[in-house]
């Protein structure tokens, strides 16, 4: 997948916080890294969010 400008970086980090019903720096930081990391494609960063924030949920509760 192409590299995206700033904007759509913006708009990709701003759907997938509300999908996942996500707020703060922490979380847009984290999407951001991902998204870098698995050039932007949506479905792959979805589902390594998703094991992240189970994975930090995990270890808040133990």
């Amino acid at each position: 997948m192409p590299e995206l400008d700033k904007e759509e970086q913006k708009a990709f980090i701003e759907e997938l916080m509300a999908e996942n019903e996500l707020k703060g720096a922490s979380k847009k930081r984290l999407i951001k890294f991902l998204g870098e990391q698995y050039g932007w494609d949506r479905q792959r960063v979805q589902f390594k969010l998703k094991r992240a924030i189970l994975a930090e949920k995990y270890a808040q509760s133990h």
